[in-house]
């Protein structure tokens, strides 16, 4: 079975002159990724008929499947439809279905559709509208049967894109290469407080092509470790004995104590229903995250039957005065310290009254660092009925990735302590 490829063209003036951040295909990628495609090339070009024809010809060349972002809106500078009826020979005409398709994408914006306001409704003749649930302007789709091409056009807006590849784009893809996709499966194998060169040069050194036999391999950075990702076209039953035999693979290996995961489920939602099935309620202090782990829990829905609150102590006076923090614990080892977390720790646990705490104090940058504390450094704290503790991290990145890294390692330490894992 050939590997299909994709290629992506992402057009807009606003992209290249840096007014806006492409977000389109950083989401692609990741997709096609796990649908088992292959992602072949990402070209960013100006709304401009010769650079949309030229990166058309290129991308057709070399994927069977070409998907453009951008350029399809109502105004003059959207030239992505006009671009696409020339490129294949086709006129653009008035239609009725493709009117039909805009009428209820207003209707669901609680709007009425003016036709004479724009020209959604000109589409070129024999080409497939697409729905777009986020938004107004209908996506595009054409398959050019003598070379098995389909090509596909959908909006710049984030939000938009990434819910017409999901929902419209990849139907279109099933539709016309089934006997090409099979069923794909793969291991996601999570590992933490180890390095890729660790890993693959040190800890274990053959584990790349012992894990080849299974599939194709991947490692992946993550906030708090590397994912080593297991990838291939199997059934059900065959991907059920490949996945239990990767796992004992692994656990066999010294990498095993660094997995703490088998599988792809955020750390927020591992923490959330562990809580829930465990009945544990916690509650979190944070310093340099501001309020982030927080922020992850209570983007879940029922959160608040596990999760009773959290501070944010960002200040010295705020650990003194809401955690209980010991003015002399913070004057003899400072702020970011295993004694101060631990005390707010347990101030957090006895001020909400919950079966477990977690602290985070650190240096998120890019000032502030010292020798002894280098800008990364983070300390998390942890306290449970009959214990406490804390443990020092040290993060690379910038200050707002330092402090996704220090948020996901909190909810990890939290995870383990519902586990039993850390008790003292």
């Amino acid at each position: 079975m050939s590997q299909l490829n994709v290629s992506m063209i992402v057009i807009g003036d606003e992209i290249l002159n840096g007014r806006t951040t492409d977000l389109n295909g950083s989401f692609l990628s990741k997709y096609l990724f796990k649908k088992g495609l292959t992602f072949k090339s990402l070209r960013f070009i100006h709304d401009d008929i010769e650079e949309i024809n030229k990166a058309l010809t290129d991308s057709m060349n070399e994927s069977d499947i070409v998907i453009t972002s951008g350029g399809i809106g109502p105004t003059q500078d959207d030239k992505t439809k006009t671009v696409l009826a020339n490129f294949f020979g086709k006129k653009i005409i008035e239609r009725d279905d493709v009117a039909d398709i805009v009428t209820k994408n207003y209707i669901r914006f609680g709007r009425t559709w003016q036709p004479g306001h724009n020209y959604y409704h000109f589409f070129p003749e024999d080409f497939t509208p697409v729905s777009n649930p986020k938004g107004l302007a209908p996506g595009i789709a054409y398959y050019e049967e003598s070379h098995k091409k389909l090509i596909m056009a959908g909006p710049g807006v984030p939000r938009e894109f990434s819910e017409m590849v999901d929902q419209e784009f990849f139907p279109l893809i099933k539709k016309y290469y089934s006997e090409r996709l099979g069923e794909f499966h793969q291991t996601v194998i999570r590992t933490t407080g180890v390095s890729e060169e660790k890993i693959f040069f040190e800890l274990c050194p053959t584990l790349w092509k012992d894990l080849e036999r299974y599939g194709k391999v991947s490692s992946l950075p993550h906030t708090i470790g590397i994912d080593i990702v297991v990838s291939y076209t199997a059934d059900s039953k065959e991907h059920q004995n490949k996945s239990d035999d990767i796992k004992k693979l692994i656990d066999s290996t010294p990498l095993g104590p660094h997995v703490w995961q088998y599988g792809n489920t955020p750390v927020n939602e591992l923490v959330f229903a562990k809580a829930r099935e465990l009945k544990n309620t916690f509650s979190f202090a944070e310093s340099c995250t501001g309020g982030l782990t927080s922020s992850k829990i209570t983007d879940l829905s029922g959160s608040s039957e596990v999760f009773m609150g959290g501070v944010v102590s960002y200040a010295n006076e705020a650990k003194e005065n809401f955690l209980d923090v010991r003015s002399e614990t913070l004057k003899k080892f400072g702020a970011v310290s295993i004694e101060t977390a631990e005390e707010m720790a347990r101030g957090a646990r006895e001020k909400f009254k919950t079966d477990f705490a977690v602290s985070l104090t650190g240096i998120a940058g890019p000032s502030g660092g010292t020798a002894e504390k280098p800008e990364g450094t983070l300390v998390i704290g942890y306290a449970g009925k009959n214990f406490s503790g804390a443990r020092k991290f040290l993060f690379p990145g910038d200050r707002i990735r330092r402090k996704e890294r220090f948020s996901d390692m909190a909810l990890l330490i939290l995870l383990h302590l519902m586990e039993g894992k850390i008790n003292q």
